[in-house]
Formats: C-alpha cells, structure tokens, sequence
C-alpha cells in the first residue's frame, strides 16, 4: 500500500518537473519570438527616425540653394533686360548683388570661358565649368565645387547671354563659403559619433560636417566596404538606390557601435545629403535596452511564477507597440504642421513680395523720371496702389489669425443698403471700366432698405464675391447682383446673389475654393492671385453670422454665389452732430516719438501740414526727459511708437502717468502701432493711452483722433 502510495507521489512529482519545464519552455519560446520582433521594430523606427530626420536636413539646403537659384534669376533678368550695359557698369551690378545679398564671390563667364569677378579680378575656375552643360539646363542650378582666391567655396551657375562691350557673357555665378553649410543646418540635432556629410552620386565626398562616423575622407563606398555594412543592407544596393535618385538607409559598425545612415537625393547636381548616427542616439534605442532587461526579470521570474509571467510579457510587449504607434502618429502630425508652416510662409512671402517690387520699383523710376512730373506722378500712383494691395493682405492674413483665435468680433449697427450699394459701385467702377465688364446691382425684390448687421463685415463679403468674378470673368463678361428677402420657416432672411459668365468651377473643386490658401488656377492674364484667404474668411464670417453660402458653378460657364443671412430689421437714426469736425490741427503743439526717421518725416510732413506745431524726439527716454524739461501747456499732445530702444512706447506712457502734476496725467497719448491685434491694445490702454493709430498713418484720420483727445482733454 505504501509503495503504491509512493509511487503514486513519485508519478505527480514527474508531472508537475514536467509542466513547469513545459511551461518555462513555452515562455522562453514565447519571449525569444517577441525580442525578434520586437528588435525588428525598433530598427524599421531607427530607420524611419534618421530617413526624416535627413529628408528635414535636405528641404534646409534646398530651400537656402532655391533662394540663391532666385536671387540669381534676378540679377540675370536684370543684366539682360539692360540696352546698352559697359563692363563698369556690369561690375558695378555685381557688386550690388554681393551687398544685397552677402556673397562672397560673384562674377561672370564670357564666351571664351575666360572668368571674372565682380572687383575685375580675372579668375580660372580650378574644377573645369562645362558651359554648354550649364546652358543645356538653364531652367536649373548648376553648382561646382572650387577654390576661388584661395578660399574653398560652392559656386552657382546660371546662364545669361548678354553683349558686353566686345565680349559675350555666357554665365553668372555667385559662391558661399563652403563652411557655411554648416550654419545653413543649424545646430546638429545628434550626440556624439554623428556626422552629415554632402556626396556626389559616386560616392565622392563634397563636404562633411562633424568628425566622427565613416572615414568619409574621398569616397563613402570605399569606406563602407572596408567597415563592412550590416545584413540584408548592402553598398551594391545603395549604389543602385543611387543611382535612381532615391532614398534609403543602412547599418553598419564601426568599433563596438552600430551605427545607422541614411542617404537623400538633393536633385540638384545628382548630389546627395547623408546623415549618420550611433544607434545609441536614437531614442528608440533605449526602449531596447530596457526591453532586454526587463526580460532578464521576466525570465527568472517565470521559472517560478509560470503563466503569471507569460501573461505579463504580453501585456508588455502591447505597451511597447502601442507607445511606438503613438509616437509615430505623433512624427506624422508634426511633419504636417511643418508643411502647412513652410506652405503659408511661402505663399504668403510671394504675395508679399510681389507688391513690395512694384512699391520698390516705381519709387525707383519715380526718383529718375521727377523732372518729368506726369510720368513721376503716375509711378506714384502706381506705388500706392501696390502699398494698398499689400495692405490688403496682411489684413486677410490678421482677419484669418483673428478667425482662427476665436477674436473675430461682429458689430451690431443699422446697415442703410443704399449706402452700401453705392459704395460697392464706386469701388468696383475703375475695375469693371478696365476689363470692359458690365455690372447691375439689383434690388427690387428687397422690401427693407435698412437692417441690422455688421456694416463693414457685410461689404466684405460682397466685395470678395464680386472681386472675384471680376478677376475670373473675360474682358466683355457681365456680372450681376440680386438682392431679395424671403421667408424661411417663419423668419425673415436676406439673400445676395453675386452671378457671373466667368470661366466658372470645376465641380469636383467646389468645395475646396473655402478652404485657406486654395486658388483657382488659371492662365488667363490680368489677373492678381492673392493668398487664397478671401473665401475663407467670408465663409467664416457667414457661419458666425448664422448664414450659409450656397455655390453653383460650371466650367466655362460662370459661377453663381448665394449668401443667406438672418434678417434683424432697424431703422436710421440721424443725430445732429455736437460740433463741426475739424480737419486742421491749427493751434496744437504735438511732441512726436518715434525712432524710425522715415517714419517720423512722414508724420511731421503730413501733421505739419495741417496747421500743427511739432518737436521729434528718437527714443522713449528722451520723450519722457524732454516732457519734464517743457514749460506747461507746451504741448496738447504726444504721439508715442511703441517699438522704441531705451524705453518702448508702453513704458514711456507710465513714466509720465507716474510724473507729479495734473498735466502729466491728463495729456492726450496716442499710440503709434503697426500692431492690429487687440492683446495689444489692451495692454496699451493699461498702460494710460488715450487713443491708437495704426500704421501705415492717415492724415485725416490721424486729424480726426488728435482732436476728439483734445477736445475731451479740454472737458
């Protein structure tokens, strides 16, 4: 009995070594499969870590190599549009374009491929320049790797045909220290044993910045071949990669570190950038390391605990997953935030820059021509109307800001319709006369003339609807506006329609042409792009006024834009005015502070000749020391910038709130601002300013709100 008692023992105890062996096996299996896998992700998000963060490298250069491409275009565009142009006069230009834009060399190829810079110096390129090369792909930049004066720089070559005296210039070229690569880059984002580094598609090294990595001495093939590169990568298939201009990584050792390496074409010059980082530097790294120790605790702890350690390593290794899932959406928003940035900044640079040339440009010939006073007085005009568009910009682009800040405030006033409607005709006359286009305002089916609504909000919404059609409608087109009321659902509500036989809309497009920065592509002549902003802030000045947008649109055949707004009737009420307004500052003394000379010669020229009395002074310091040295009474007024050295406009205020005496606290100080943000102007009130005016200065309005204060200084 006892034997089989023993042996009965003896058989459970075989069982239970049995199922712990079998478990600790089927853990260990377990685990072993989730390392492998586990290091498999981390090296595909090494890889794609260092891939983007080489792609974010190269958009660098590219975008710095784009603004050097440009700024050559203009100085050929300027070179060849010159008549008659002697070689003074050609040096000379070059030698602005070294001012302007801080290059190190600049000069020019002639036909003989004899070079020379812009002091005169004649120069022999020592890598040889294939002219015909460069003259074969003139809509791109061509770069070549020399030693100028005994300085190692990067040249840049574009074509420009020019006669030049008795010699033809073929090329222009400007250069950068090739140093300066480095400070194109910005600060290296990686530890030590990092490098980035400029190849050639052969491997040839161009550049590198940092010491450590590959030898990357002549050529990166070589030295990978020697270091030996980490399976299944290979040399052969990054040449190959290459050699199709694309992207891709590899591993490799170096020592006792593992290293990653990514490689990105720059399409230019089939140059390629490449980037190269310990493994270590990569914060996915040290998810490794703390994998593997955690799974030396999990393996001892399962030969004890069994399945409460599989269990364990499961959920474990989900976490992992799941963190590396996050971090990667999170990659993706981010790259998405930066090319939404890079978009709208070069959008808006543009269009900023476009007016900018015409204000810059006819100033020019403005100053050449000024004996000639009709032509003189027409590039003025010209000016303005460009200052005027740039103006007009940089409102969308507040009225946007504002928009997406939820600070967009709408006004409630009584809107007088025939008021309206004869504004839109005056502002839309000059346009519709220019393009030979017909335009009917009709308002018969509108039963109320006078309505309750934000007067300036309304007129832009309708100015950008008809501006529109006006910019997409052929010379002899016609646009018309209808104006009714209706009854929906018991409430009154008022419909525009703005109608025109334009070149209409792609169906599939219109939804798109409210979101920002979307413009319907076109051709056509005579016709000023903008930003892209205009219909969506009308769409979003609708919604926030409770009122829908409808769009019917054919191609070819025009479009048609329909605004539905709740009704609010009002009445006007016409009130005698207390007093006459005054237009002329006769009898104020104004203490003018603002640094900026140009802006301050405008100011005395324009208050001056009103009648006023007025004394500059250049920082906030010394408006504050010359109020205290004044007699009292001297001065009615202080005009007070706000961007000054010293003291700004805001400090300067509270120091002579703060002075002794009645006057110092009473004295009317208006703000100088190029800021339209209502932070600020809530800041400027806390500071004791009695009223703003905004940049660029209006002299009637800068008359009309130096006398209000005045008059309410004198109560």
């Amino acid at each position: 009995m006892k034997a089989q008692t023993t042996k009965t023992k003896r058989r459970k105890i075989r069982i239970s070594y049995i199922a712990i062996v079998v478990v600790v096996l089927v853990c260990l299996g377990f685990e072993l499969n989730s390392t492998y896998r586990l290091s498999n992700e981390l090296d595909m998000s090494n890889r794609k870590i260092i891939l983007n963060y080489a792609n974010q490298t190269a958009s660098r250069i590219k975008d710095r190599f784009g603004r050097i491409d440009a700024s050559l275009y203009e100085l050929k565009l300027d070179i060849e549009e010159q008549k008659n142009i002697d070689l003074k006069e050609l040096l000379e230009r070059l030698e602005k374009y070294n001012e302007v834009w801080s290059s190190k060399f600049s000069g020019v190829v002639f036909e003989d491929e004899q070079g020379m810079l812009a002091d005169g110096t004649p120069i022999v390129f020592e890598n040889e320049i294939d002219t015909q090369d460069v003259l074969s792909y003139s809509d791109q930049l061509t770069i070549s790797h020399q030693l100028i004066n005994g300085e190692e720089v990067l040249a840049f070559f574009k074509p420009c045909e020019k006669q030049v005296g008795e010699q033809t210039v073929s090329l222009i070229f400007s250069t950068i220290k090739a140093e300066e690569l480095a400070d194109m880059l910005g600060e290296y984002g990686y530890s030590s044993g990092s490098f980035l580094a400029l190849i050639k598609s052969n491997g040839d090294t161009i550049w590198k910045q940092g010491n450590e990595g590959l030898n990357i001495k002549y050529n990166c093939f070589d030295d990978l071949n020697e270091l030996g590169v980490v399976k299944p990568d290979s040399v052969v298939q990054m040449k190959n990669r290459i050699n199709v201009s694309m992207d891709g990584t590899v591993v490799y050792t170096k020592g006792e570190h593992l290293h990653y390496l990514a490689y990105v074409p720059l399409h230019i010059n089939y140059w390629y950038l490449i980037v190269s980082t310990q493994s270590e530097s990569i914060d996915f790294t040290a998810l490794s390391r703390q994998h593997y120790i955690t799974s030396g605790v999990l393996l001892s702890v399962i030969i004890v605990m069994g399945l409460f350690g599989l269990l364990y390593l499961v959920l474990r290794n989900k976490s992992i997953i799941e963190d590396n899932k996050k971090l990667q959406r999170a990659t993706e928003l981010a790259n998405q935030a930066n090319e939404a940035k890079r978009d709208f900044l070069a959008k808006v640079s543009h269009e900023i820059r476009t007016p900018l040339n015409g204000v810059m440009g006819m100033i020019e010939l403005a100053q050449k021509e000024y004996e000639e006073k009709d032509r003189c007085l027409g590039h003025l005009e010209k000016a303005a109307v460009s200052a005027e568009y740039l103006l007009e910009l940089l409102n969308d682009v507040l009225d946007m800001s504002r928009i997406e800040s939820g600070k967009l405030k709408l006004v409630k006033e009584t809107v007088d319709f025939d008021e309206l409607k004869r504004e839109l005709e005056i502002i839309v006359e000059t346009e519709v006369k220019k393009k030979q286009i017909s335009i009917s305002i009709d308002d018969k089916e509108l039963k109320h003339r006078q309505f309750v609504s934000d007067y300036l909000r309304l007129k832009q919404i309708l100015m950008n609807f008809i501006s529109n059609s006006i910019k997409y409608t052929e010379e002899g087109g016609s646009i018309r506006v209808r104006v009714s009321e209706r009854e929906e659902a018991g409430n009154s509500k008022i419909v525009f329609c703005v109608q025109d036989n334009g070149i209409g809309i792609a169906k599939a497009r219109v939804h798109e042409i409210f979101e920002p920065f979307e413009q319907e592509n076109s051709s056509h002549q005579n016709r000023r792009n903008g930003v892209g902003l205009g219909l969506s802030i009308v769409k979003n000045i609708v919604e926030q006024m409770e009122g829908i947008i409808e769009v019917e649109s054919e191609i070819g055949k025009g479009s048609t834009f329909t605004v539905i707004l709740p009704l609010t009737l009002g009445e006007i009420t016409k009130e005698e005015p207390e007093h006459k307004e005054e237009t002329d500052l006769n009898g104020i003394h104004i203490l003018l502070a603002e640094d900026n000379e140009i802006n301050a010669e405008i100011a005395v020229e324009l208050l001056a000749g009103r009648g006023a009395k007025m004394d500059w002074v250049k920082d906030g310091e010394e408006v504050i020391n010359t109020w205290k040295q004044s007699l009292p009474g001297t001065y009615q007024v202080i005009l007070m910038d706000i961007q000054m050295p010293k003291k700004n406009g805001m400090e300067a205020t509270r120091a002579i709130r703060q002075l002794e005496g009645e006057e110092a606290k009473r004295i009317p100080i208006i703000a100088l601002t190029a800021n339209a943000f209502d932070e600020q102007r809530e800041e400027m009130e806390a500071a004791g300013m009695n009223d703003f005016l905004y940049k660029p200065m209006n002299a009637e309005a800068a008359c009309r709100c130096i006398r209000n204060c005045t008059r309410e200084e004198k109560k």
